[in-house]
């Protein structure tokens, strides 16, 4: 009697998606050549979790990610992208991998909602009050910011030792270049969600 074949799991949104960062993260390490045990060592991180992180077993934050991209000369937003399915992609409230934004108690985090192949990235984030974003980042690119509840920070360097700081409000839209040293911070007593949207130089 033939055995019947047994369905296969369905895996789901976030499953697929930290499969999709490992693979990026270690495709880039090849493609540079570089072992596990230089880039962990040259990200600040311990070779195990990298390999968790290669592996799908670990989901890093984006500091650690800001990191490890730093070494694999790429952004973070290239690696954490996943690839484009479908013409029509469709992210529900529930599903895109969530990413911590700090290694921190308290932190802010990602909700990915765009794949690899498209010519921007997107993401949602949901920030508590208290909770951190990080510090000054900067790269090549523009990018949105777009405030759908609470307020928001954004302070931009302007290269002259003066941090020019720019309050957002729930409906307020930003635009700027990436290639200023940029930072967010969490403002009044409310959660804030907002929606980022960047496209490489």
């Amino acid at each position: 009697m033939a055995a019947t074949a047994q369905p296969q799991p369905r895996r789901d949104h976030s499953t697929r998606a930290l499969e999709e960062l490992g693979q990026a993260v270690r495709s880039r390490r090849n493609q540079l050549g570089l072992t596990l045990s230089q880039v962990a060592d040259q990200a600040g991180l311990s070779v195990p979790f990298l390999s968790q992180v290669e592996t799908s077993f670990a989901a890093p934050s984006l500091t650690s990610l800001f990191a490890i991209a730093s070494v694999l000369e790429t952004t973070p937003e290239r690696l954490l992208a996943g690839p484009v399915s479908a013409d029509v992609v469709v992210t529900g409230r529930d599903e895109g991998q969530r990413y911590d934004i700090t290694d921190a108690l308290q932190t802010a985090f990602r909700r990915q909602l765009t794949g690899l192949e498209e010519p921007f990235s997107a993401a949602e984030y949901v920030v508590e009050p208290g909770s951190r974003l990080g510090g000054f980042f900067s790269s090549e690119g523009r990018e949105m910011i777009h405030v759908t509840c609470g307020m928001l920070a954004v302070d931009l360097d302007d290269g002259d030792g003066h941090i020019v700081t720019h309050r957002l409000a729930e409906g307020d839209t930003m635009i700027y270049s990436t290639a200023t040293r940029h930072r967010w911070h969490h403002l009044g007593d409310e959660t804030t969600r907002f929606v980022h949207v960047s496209a490489p130089g």
